[in-house]
């Protein structure tokens, strides 16, 4: 088997191993586990932002893992800090000659519905996920055919190179659905996974989760259940945490001093997430690169870093964050690339010496409308003008999938489940969230070497070199800064690492007495 510890970020061991440990002081994760007067029949109360769009992974949106990580298993276990390690299988190994991935398969475990999981139910889980109308099949696009070798081993037939399937089969794409359930429409809202949790009840803004006894590592969870509550505003999810309606919460950077006055212990970290403007160049004017390129030009990223974020959302012209191997240390953001009068020189060479107006989508958060508000501003100064239209959240997973829309504001997952992955969805023709058909000669090319190993120092050159190419030509999507994990949890409550991947563990939570 390769070695899992490959696929990890440089910078896990040094930056992300940051455990929470209310009131206590102490940064290690597995000493966090266990919390001293935990109560493990406890409920663990957590606020979120939004509503799930689908508990069937295969129809999820991006922020839907803290959701779908409660009830499915995946073949590979990301741990918080970006670790692989066995999951539903304990360990897997290329061919020699790299054209097939085989998975050895964890014994005694069932869905919990009761049925056997083996690998007749990795090959119907691994062919569902490639069928429309799933979100999943780019992601699988590699895999040409699956093999039921033994009841415990499988074997994925590769038509291309693979070396980034093991990070995908980390994600929703490895999560296990119960074979039975796998053509039911009800999957949306009634899982049926592998994993420790079950759904005891679902309304809009509220999921209730209870331990399933049948888990095939039981003693791993240690709270008596979660109960998750929307808040779709920041500023009133740290009001239900500081009331005591809610145990924890992720809140923004300008909220952390607020949250340590009130006695509330904070985690943080870097993750590979961030913060953009996703265009269809199919509409409006996206489609020539001089516009693009003008847009990206007229961002003061540090301003809008320092005033909405406190400095924490590190300004960015490229997608992966600093210390991660698939960022370009050629393209560190330089304060000079903020410049109006570049910005209107190549609108003038556009053709568009006046500017021209669009419609940009934000979601429902105050923060992604205070982040549209400061584009909106920015942009203006050139003479762009942009209308700034509110959608919920379901609606906005719609719109980016389907291309109805000129613009958005976007918090966008780069690394997650493979920082190819993006690449592939962002900046090729077919692409998940490549609406307008954005395509530039060589990335395809590229993005083959970058997956013809699992080896990151490998992978690094070609991935990078991609990045420095979209760049140039105009982003379809516009990196404004990379975003920090911030949380915020009341005294008594220990157990969770920052999650780089956006890989949620609730699990291991444990709520004081």
């Amino acid at each position: 088997m390769r070695s899992v510890a490959r696929t990890t970020p440089r910078w896990a061991a040094a930056t992300l191993a940051i455990g929470l440990v209310a009131g206590c002081g102490g940064t290690s994760g597995d000493g966090a586990r266990g919390g001293a007067g935990a109560d493990q029949t406890a409920i663990f109360k957590y606020g979120i932002p939004g509503n799930p769009t689908s508990l069937d992974p295969r129809r999820s949106g991006p922020l839907d893992p803290i959701f779908l990580n409660n009830f499915y298993d995946s073949l590979v276990r990301r741990m918080p800090n970006g670790d692989l390690k066995p999951g539903l299988a304990t360990e897997w190994k290329f061919t020699p000659d790299a054209k097939a991935l085989e998975f050895t398969l964890r014994t005694g475990v069932t869905f919990q519905d009761g049925a056997a999981f083996d690998a007749n139910a990795v090959q119907a889980n691994i062919e569902a996920a490639k069928k429309p109308p799933s979100v999943l099949a780019g992601a699988l696009s590699a895999v040409s055919s699956v093999d039921v070798v033994s009841p415990t081993q499988v074997r994925l037939n590769l038509s291309v190179p693979g070396g980034h399937l093991v990070n995908t089969l980390a994600g929703e794409a490895g999560m296990m659905i119960s074979p039975a359930k796998l053509d039911s429409e009800d999957l949306k809202a009634n899982p049926a996974g592998t994993g420790p949790y079950k759904l005891a009840s679902i309304a809009d803004g509220k999921l209730s989760l209870r331990p399933w006894e049948g888990y095939w590592n039981k003693a791993a969870i240690r709270n008596g259940g979660i109960d998750m509550t929307v808040y779709s505003d920041e500023s009133t999810r740290l009001r239900a945490l500081r009331s005591g309606q809610s145990d924890g919460t992720t809140i923004t950077p300008a909220q952390i001093n607020e949250a340590k006055s009130a006695g509330l212990t904070i985690i943080t970290g870097p993750n590979t997430t961030f913060n953009g403007i996703l265009l269809n160049t199919s509409q409006s004017e996206f489609g020539n690169p001089k516009v693009r390129l003008a847009m990206s030009h007229a961002i003061d990223r540090k301003a809008i870093s320092d005033s909405l974020y406190a400095g924490a959302c590190v300004p960015s012209v490229q997608p992966y964050q600093q210390n991660f191997w698939a960022y370009n240390p050629a393209l560190a953001y330089q304060d000079s690339y903020y410049d109006e009068a570049k910005a209107k020189a190549l609108l003038a060479e556009a053709g568009l010496p006046g500017g021209f107006e669009f419609e940009m989508l934000v979601g429902p958060n105050t923060s992604y409308q205070q982040l549209g508000q400061a584009i909106q501003g920015q942009l203006e100064k050139v003479g762009i003008r942009m209308k700034l239209t509110v959608v919920e959240f379901t609606q906005m997973t719609s719109v980016r999938r389907t291309g109805k829309f000129a613009a958005t504001v976007a918090l966008v997952q780069a690394g997650r489940p493979d920082p190819s992955q993006f690449i592939a969805d962002f900046y090729t023709t077919g692409g998940l969230y490549n609406p307008g058909g954005f395509n530039l000669p060589g990335v395809g090319e590229l993005l083959t070497q970058s997956r013809t190993s699992d080896d990151p120092a490998a992978r690094a050159k070609p991935t990078q070199e991609i990045v420095a190419k979209v760049l140039e030509a105009g982003p379809p999507v516009i990196p404004v800064c990379g975003v920090a994990y911030v949380a915020a949890f009341r005294q008594g409550v220990a157990g969770l690492e920052v999650p780089v991947n956006g890989d949620y563990d609730f699990s291991s939570i444990t709520v004081g007495r």
